[in-house]
Order: structure tokens, then sequence, then C-alpha cells
């Protein structure tokens, strides 16, 4: 088999995305996004398929997605008075 289609190691693939938060727009998970990249969590922003609209641009919710293994941390951060946290 070719070194092309050979299949790399799990731990070299791309991580597994989660969503940490349900914003209502654009700039309130920009805003978002920056309390997390200053802890140093990457993340990006993923519209919502039912609100996938050009016309509405900035508009709608969207999904705050950050790597898997640090899902936790940025719960923590971005919610640090949840009422059912342990």
């Amino acid at each position: 088999m070719s070194p092309l289609f050979r299949r790399r190691p799990r731990s070299e693939r791309q991580p597994e995305w989660v969503r940490v938060a349900i914003v209502a727009n654009q700039a309130e998970g920009e805003m978002l996004q920056g309390m997390l990249t200053n802890a140093g969590i990457p993340s990006f922003l993923l519209r919502n398929a039912g609100f996938d609209v050009p016309d509405m641009l900035a508009g709608g919710p969207r999904d705050v997605m950050v790597p898997g293994g640090r899902g936790l941390e940025a719960h923590a951060l971005l919610d640090p008075l949840d009422p059912d946290a342990p």
C-alpha cells in the first residue's frame, strides 16, 4: 500500500471538537472566543444549520466549539457560577 493512503495513528489525527456554549449572534460568540483565547484555549464559531442564511450575516445563533480535551476547562471559564457544578 502506498504511504499516501496509510492511516495516521490516532494521536496524529485532528482533535474532536465539542460545543461549550450556544450564543445568540456572532458578536457574543467573538466575546467568548476572546475569553477563551486569553486562557490559551483554541476555539471557533459554528453556524447552526437552520440559520445558515447569507442575508443574516452576523445574526443568528452560533455554537462555540473547543477541542474535546479542553471542554471542562472552557466550561469552568465561561460559566464559573454553574449551580449544578460539584
